[in-house]
């Protein structure tokens, strides 16, 4: 074949190849097993943003471990081509920093935009004695370390939420540790542990289809998607916690990318079909920009050093 052949076979093909490598599907990487909230809000968000960002496939992959440091892992080093992110969840990101030894850190990410923002709930069996927060306490008051609260590993926001709830009312649970937040609904339903903390998108729905009982939101005041809902506030013990989630790619991934990503990010929030499904779920969309996000993070690092300084998770 001639030199021009070749060159002209070679400018054929090239549209192919970028079409195939266009084509090739984006990865929604998140640190849990299935079923739980986080991996929830990934498997919804998907289909907008991979609308919004012109139809570029988009699969999620669960890595669970290590209270999702395994999967930061992973995506910190991955090649920062846009084709592996991960959907972050905080305080997750930054507390895995201080009692784990991850290949990460709070600057290994380009943080593209923040899009869900949850207060926790306190949830029993519906086989348990437990009517109420004030009931749990007071069984753990009775009996230290021998209620079982289930949730994400040691150190996970639904841990230090508990280490919150025993400080504040002056007693001490067992936490049992799990690889997600469906796998702990999973152990309250079978009556293998008394109760376990997630976020309003999980449980609510659950709570009024009788499944589970909700005994405490984890806000100052109550939320008016389910105003039956106590505060622990309104109970005696005043926490507020919850679990922000956005996404992140690799530090060096080239600006334009993640600008791409960042306005896919802001469509889908603003998205009115999205919004709908999150409604209807009780998912509660709030969204931040990538220079807030950002910003956010860095406060988030500073929290919850200095509480690892002051009170360490681990026992």
């Amino acid at each position: 074949m001639s030199t021009r052949r070749i060159l002209i076979a070679a400018g054929l093909a090239l549209p192919a190849l970028r079409a195939r490598a266009q084509d090739r599907p984006v990865q929604i990487q998140v640190g849990f097993a299935p079923g739980g909230n986080i991996d929830l809000a990934a498997r919804m968000a998907a289909p907008f943003l991979e609308k919004h960002l012109g139809g570029t496939p988009i699969i999620v992959v669960n890595k669970p471990g290590a209270g999702g440091m395994l999967m930061l892992n992973d995506v910190a080093a991955a090649a920062p081509d846009g084709r592996n992110v991960a959907l972050v969840s905080f305080p997750a990101l930054v507390t895995a920093l201080y009692d784990n030894t991850p290949r990460y850190r709070v600057d290994s990410f380009a943080y593209a935009g923040l899009l869900t923002d949850e207060p926790y709930t306190v949830f029993v069996g519906t086989g348990t004695p437990f009517r109420t927060l004030r009931d749990l306490v007071a069984a753990a008051r009775d009996a230290p370390e021998t209620i079982t609260i289930a949730g994400a590993g040691v150190g996970s926001a639904p841990h230090l939420a508990l280490m919150a709830i025993e400080r504040a009312a002056g007693v001490r649970f067992t936490w049992v540790p799990t690889q997600g937040a469906g796998q702990a609904m999973q152990l309250v339903q079978g009556g293998h542990v008394a109760g376990s903390i997630s976020t309003v998108s999980l449980t609510v729905r659950a709570h009024i289809q009788g499944a589970l009982r909700v005994v405490a939101i984890l806000e100052r005041d109550r939320w008016d998607k389910a105003p039956d809902l106590p505060t622990g506030f309104e109970q005696g013990v005043p926490v507020a916690a919850g679990s922000a989630r956005g996404f992140a790619l690799p530090a060096a991934t080239p600006e334009p990318i993640v600008a791409r990503w960042q306005e896919a990010i802001r469509r889908t929030a603003n998205d009115p079909e999205f919004t709908a499904l999150a409604e209807r779920d009780f998912l509660i969309v709030r969204h931040l920009d990538r220079p807030t996000m950002t910003r956010f993070v860095e406060e988030q690092a500073r929290e919850y050093g200095e509480l690892w300084r002051t009170t360490p998770w681990r026992r």
